[in-house]
């Protein structure tokens, strides 16, 4: 659709990524007839997947979508994982007994989650998806955002008016910056390598976690008969590649001989914490990562964010009803979504310092503590619900008290 620079577009609600998390609300907006338009600067799919774990909880929140059944047939369900320190088994976690109708961790990949949602969003007639848009900035008053926009096909700028706008552009976000709001964050030290292969192991559906003096592992079963490699590393030889040196190691510190030549995924990557000093200003607000982020071991991140955007959804169609309850609104938003954003990401913390503990003796007491503390009688029953992310505080409004929202 061509459009003149002195013609703006006019909308609810403009959001500002069409990652999963900007993607899911679209579709949670579109349930509820909310005009809203969704820009993102991408012509096409991502070239890799990050996140590949979907949560209990995230899959209760798709579930009023009709999304939770066209994930779980596309993806695979994860009912066990096992935990290792060397050659030794220490533990067995099974998430068939937690409280959910979802007794598993969905593993599917976040370009395949991206694409049912995206497809979803043909369903409602009020939702608008514009790709190769780059955000170039905005201006604010009482009543309205104004944003520039910038077609990078054909290098045509443009405005939308917008009664909200909706960050939900990434770690890196050019809406926060925009807005002026700053942020707290810390990198660690760890790095990994991640990538995929045809699964030629006997772990069938079932995730493992190998604990070593030299490093860990982790790997998850995928759809389509693949299987993902997490491994921890320092630096690589000069003149070796990422996948040489995944499948050196995995060999070395699994046993397992991956063989063939991995998928065109592979990516090396650190992890840090970061979260915004707010969560909105005037009538713009943040989800996913582009407000917070966490270690990426244990999968955490994208699921918080869906629980950013199932809230959003309840805040935003109240908020043009009634105007006069946006500041309470948002002020609950910024408490229950940073409350559970700091419980998620200090449990990755623990978890990532934990797992990667090196040398000998560190071996030998993460052991102890993974066998006679973790998986303990008294500690065990309280794993799956933790990993789950049942007790994660708001994990889904059901689960929370709408009383602390303001919304009834």
């Amino acid at each position: 659709m061509e459009t003149r620079p002195d013609e703006p577009f006019s909308t609810d609600v403009l959001i500002v990524g069409a990652g999963p998390i900007g993607l899911l609300l679209a579709n949670l907006l579109g349930a509820r007839g909310v005009r809203t338009m969704v820009c993102d600067q991408r012509t096409g799919p991502p070239a890799g997947s990050m996140a590949i774990g979907v949560t209990p909880p995230s899959l209760e929140i798709l579930k009023p979508l009709g999304l939770d059944t066209a994930l779980r047939d596309a993806g695979v369900p994860v009912r066990h994982a096992e935990v290792h320190e060397a050659s030794r088994r220490l533990g067995r976690l099974d998430f068939a007994a937690i409280r959910s109708e979802y007794p598993f961790f969905l593993s599917i990949p976040q370009v395949k989650t991206m694409e049912i949602l995206r497809d979803h969003l043909g369903q409602f007639p009020t939702v608008e998806v514009r790709d190769g848009v780059k955000f170039t900035g905005l201006e604010q008053d009482n009543d309205w955002v104004t944003t520039r926009c910038r077609a990078s096909t054909i290098e045509q700028s443009f405005t939308v008016k917008a009664r909200f706008v909706v960050g939900c552009d990434g770690h890196r976000s050019l809406v926060r910056e925009a807005t002026g709001l700053t942020v707290r964050e810390k990198t660690y030290p760890q790095r990994f390598i991640m990538a995929d292969f045809r699964d030629q192991t006997d772990l069938g559906q079932e995730a493992r976690l190998f604990f070593t003096a030299e490093g860990s592992v982790e790997s998850f079963p995928l759809p389509g008969g693949l299987r993902r490699w997490i491994l921890q590393i320092d630096r690589l030889k000069p003149g070796e590649s990422p996948a040489e040196h995944l499948v050196g190691q995995i060999k070395q510190l699994t046993g397992y001989d991956l063989l063939a030549e991995p998928d065109p995924f592979v990516s090396t990557f650190g992890a840090k914490r970061m979260v915004v000093e707010r969560y909105h200003s005037g009538r713009i607000v943040l989800a996913g990562d582009a407000a917070h982020v966490m270690s990426p071991i244990g999968g955490q991140g994208m699921n918080t964010g869906f629980a950013d955007a199932e809230m959003l959804a309840e805040i935003l169609p109240r908020a043009l009803r009634r105007p006069e309850t946006l500041p309470s609104s948002f002020a609950a938003y910024d408490r229950i979504r940073r409350a559970a954003f700091e419980v998620a990401a200090t449990r990755a913390e623990r978890g990532m310092w934990l797992g990667t503990l090196r040398g000998r003796m560190a071996s030998l007491v993460r052991r102890v503590v993974i066998q006679r503390v973790l998986f303990s009688r008294f500690v065990q029953p309280r794993l799956a619900p933790h990993f789950a992310m049942l007790t994660i505080p708001g994990c889904t409004l059901d689960r929370a008290s709408r009383s602390w929202l303001a919304l009834e």
